[in-house]
Order: structure tokens, then sequence, then C-alpha cells
């Protein structure tokens, strides 16, 4: 097939600054970062899991792998038995792909491409791609605005009955109490209290200093015992979604309270499901689950709610993509029979991330997994 590069701004990477996508690509261009992903063998196992066990959506078929950085997904497809691949990657990385695709005799069924899927065309390939698999999945799933790439490739090269690996996610939400976070996080700005800094007045900005502070979300591994009740789940379907449904995400609350204390926040994760025509294949980053290097984000109110079982917690959470590849976020949270509620505004990209805290899902663990402690999620 010919194939040309051509500039889109229809959407995805193009609706981002340059220098932001510049930092992107040389982030992901760099083989300590790929294997930093491998190595999570948890996500690695299952989508190896999802492409070799559903041999039916890989056998002869033609592969599109969106975003293939190193090519790992597009060597497991050939090895599951597909007639060909197009394996594109923006980043650099395409260069090594290529090497690893030709050190193990797959040229004839992998075509590497460096370009971004949104500027791509290939003549004659257009809504005849059966199988597009891509690991598309940031922080709290949304995170980089990779997934608005994965559905322009699904509008433009799959078969009208083709097959997503990934299939659909759910947004997971679930509302927590950590007193020790809280008082940690407020700690930080205990500075500002200053009223003599070599004779100087600091207090004024206090507040401000606090303001700061909780608009950061913290990525982490921590105690499912901290749920003050069970999860919400917001249904994403790559199947028919659009990319607009993936800039501007909106979420009602309603948390039946099922343990006395103080809302602090809520923590947030995915899970991805692999829906094959042979074996569903469910990839969890849940505090329940194992440690991947996505872990979890947790976001603290800057006051809390104290909270009785047997209350209803309602609220709103909104998403709201902007140009640095990620997202800002707003969550209000009221316990409405005593007109009690608490609000926060937080900035997705910029988190604090807080190393081996919990021990199930912490350092050690990740470790034992093979997961770089200093490894940086998506």
């Amino acid at each position: 097939w010919g194939f040309m590069e051509k500039k889109s701004e229809a959407g995805g990477v193009h609706t981002n600054n340059p220098g932001t996508v510049a930092q992107y690509f040389k982030y992901y261009s760099k083989l300590a970062n790929q294997q930093n992903m491998m190595q999570d063998y948890v996500r690695t196992g299952h989508y190896h899991d999802a492409i070799t066990s559903n041999r039916a959506d890989f056998k002869d078929k033609t592969v599109m792998d969106v975003g293939a950085g190193s090519g790992i997904l597009s060597l497991f497809a050939a090895k599951a038995g597909a007639k060909t691949v197009y394996a594109i990657e923006a980043s650099n990385v395409a260069l090594s792909a290529k090497k690893i695709v030709h050190t193990n005799m797959l040229n004839h069924i992998i075509q590497v491409f460096q370009c971004c899927i949104e500027d791509l065309e290939l003549p004659g390939v257009e809504k005849l791609v059966d199988t597009i698999i891509s690991e598309p999945l940031g922080t709290m799933l949304y995170n980089e605005r990779m997934l608005e790439t994965f559905i322009i490739a699904r509008d433009k090269y799959l078969k009208p009955e083709g097959k997503m690996f990934p299939s659909e996610a759910y947004f997971c939400v679930a509302p927590f109490s950590d007193e020790r976070l809280y008082n940690e996080q407020m700690n930080k700005t205990t500075f500002w209290n200053t009223t003599a800094f070599f004779g100087l007045d600091l207090s004024e900005l206090k507040k401000e200093a606090i303001e700061e502070k909780f608009r950061q979300p913290i990525i982490e591994t921590y105690d499912p015992k901290t749920h003050l009740a069970a999860e919400l789940k917001k249904k994403v379907d790559f199947r028919t979604c659009t990319v607009a449904d993936l800039q501007n995400v909106n979420m009602d609350l309603s948390f039946p309270i099922i343990r006395s204390g103080t809302l602090h926040g809520v923590g947030i994760w995915f899970d991805a499901h692999f829906c094959g025509s042979e074996k569903l294949v469910i990839l969890s980053t849940s505090p329940f689950a194992s440690p991947t290097h996505w872990y979890q984000m947790r976001f603290l109110l800057p006051t809390p709610i104290i909270v009785n079982a047997g209350q209803t917690i309602v609220g709103k959470l909104s998403l709201n993509a902007n140009k640095e590849q990620s997202f800002d976020m707003k969550l209000t949270l009221e316990l409405p029979e005593l007109k009690i509620s608490s609000s926060g505004e937080y900035d997705i990209k910029d988190p604090e991330y807080r190393w081996g805290t919990y021990s199930f899902g912490g350092t050690h663990a990740a470790q034992q997994k093979g997961i770089s402690s200093l490894s940086l999620p998506h």
C-alpha cells in the first residue's frame, strides 16, 4: 500500500499545544520508558492473553496497532496469526520497533509507520482493518488524551463489525477516609504560616498555598479498606463512543455510605475489557487488584465531610480536556440532608507521586512483579 502523511486538524493530538506534544513523543521515544511499561507484567500479560486467547480475531486478519511504541502488541498479533499488521507510532521509538520486527523475522507481516494516526493516509485500507489494538489508557483512563486517537483510527480504518482491543472500559470512583494523607498534605503548607521569615510575614499566602496543594491529584496505590462506599462505574464503549465523548466527561455521583467516618476525597481507577470472540479478558487497575504502572489517583477535598453509615453522599464530577494533553477536573460532594458540601478543582497534568505507602500495592509488591518503582504512568 502507498503511504502518505497528510496534516490534519480533525482532532486528537492536533488539538494540543505543539510543545506539549513534542515532549510527549520525546518521553515515549526513550527505551527506558518503553521498558517500564513492558515490565508492568500485569499490563503486558493481560494484553498477551487477550490477543493469544482470541486467535479468531487475529488469524489471517488485517490488524492495526495504534501508538505501537516498541511494537510489542504488533508482535503478539503476528504471532497470533495476523496476515498484515500496520504498526503506527509517531515517536522515534518507531525506529526501534522496526529493529525488533526485523530481529524476530516478521517484516513480511508487520509494517511500521512513523506517523500520527491523525495524519496517516493508507489508500485502499480505509474500512478494511479487521482488528485495532492499542494501549491508549492513561492514568484514571482519560489522561494524555490518547483515547481520542484510538477512536479516530476506528472511524477511518476499522470494518463495520471489526474488533477493538480494548473494547470498553469502566471509569471507577469511590469515596475514601484517610486522615493521615489529608494531614500529610496539609502539613506541606505549614511553611506559609511563618510570620518571622528573616523578619518577614509570609502568612498572607497560606490560603493560596493550601489551594495549590489540594489541586494536585495523588498517584499511588492505596488500601481499599479506606473506602466509605462501593465504587460507581461509568462505561466507556470504544466501539461506539465519539471523540467528543472523551473530551468532556460528566458523572453524577451517589454513594450510599456503608461505614461512618470522615470523607476526605475520592479514589479513581479504571478497568479495561477485551471482548474477544473467544475470551473476555479484564485488565484492572483497581486498589483491589495487583498493582500496575497506572496505580490509582486520589483527589482530596479541601474541606472533609463527616458521614455516618446509612447516609447518602451525592455530587458531580466533570473532566474537561485542555491543550496540555490532559484534563481539568471539578468535584463536588454533598450531604443533602444536612446541606453540607465540599468542592475541589484539580490539575490532572500536575500530580504528586507518593511511593511505597501501601505494602500490598506499593513499591515492594511492584518490584516483585518487575515494575519499576520509578515508572511514571501515562
